[in-house]
């Protein structure tokens, strides 16, 4: 019997519809995320599973050129209503495809336990459900990164890469909290989710894997019946 897949996408706001123009900064992740995505439908699933971690509501509106960035507002209809930003940029990316079915909706709290994230993960694998998972890298990678320059970021992408292309659970629900905080790393709590998550499944498929502003994003897939290219 097959798993249902996994996907893992970043959550830059630049992924959010209407915030690019003709030449889009993040054409080739974009397009990485939306081959992601059409993993996760492949099988047309009665429904789609979100993790991102908790944080503050915000709304496309805010993240708009020029904006006054006014206060979210959580009684907005649409996929695009106010949400913690990597649930924000799943919608965003499920809607991209056309997707209008049920979505289950899960914000992980940074203050949870690292045994409930995994559990969490390992929940949803016994579900049967799609699921797809936002989570970013740290952003200290260069001068440029929002975070400036922290000598500990690069191997500290590269070991969670590593992890994440060979589906090893153990290193990824070791990742620690404290040290991905410092390099402004989000992706922690969907990495420590994965490690419920992946067991069992096969190496991924890694789409993409860059850090175009200073901030590691990795696209990847995990399907028993995974394809396309890998980085």
């Amino acid at each position: 019997m097959s798993r249902p897949p996994v996907a893992l996408c970043p959550h830059p706001p630049l992924l959010l519809p209407g915030l690019t123009g003709a030449a889009d900064p993040v054409a080739d992740l974009r397009a990485a995320c939306r081959d992601a995505v059409g993993v996760l439908l492949t099988d047309r699933p009665g429904r789609v599973h979100l993790v991102g971690a908790d944080g503050p509501a915000v709304d496309a509106a805010s993240f708009a050129p020029g904006a006054n960035r006014p206060a979210p507002t959580a009684d907005r209809a649409g996929p695009l209503s106010a949400a913690p930003l990597p649930l924000l940029v799943g919608r965003a990316l499920l809607a991209g495809t056309g997707w209008t079915g049920p979505v289950t909706e899960h914000a992980v709290a940074a203050s949870s336990a690292l045994a409930d994230r995994v559990a969490l993960g390992r929940q949803l694998s016994a579900g049967g459900d799609p699921v797809l998972v936002l989570g970013d890298g740290s952003a200290r990678r260069g001068v440029k990164a929002p975070g400036y320059v922290d000598e500990r970021a690069v191997p500290f992408d590269d070991a969670v890469l590593a992890a994440l292309r060979a589906a090893d659970t153990a290193t990824l629900a070791q990742v620690d909290d404290d040290t991905a905080a410092e390099l402004l790393a989000a992706g922690a709590v969907a990495w420590h989710v994965l490690a419920g998550l992946l067991d069992g499944l096969p190496p991924a498929q890694v789409r993409y894997a860059d850090d175009p502003f200073g901030v590691a994003y990795v696209v990847a897939t995990w399907s028993d019946r995974s394809s396309g290219p890998s980085r």
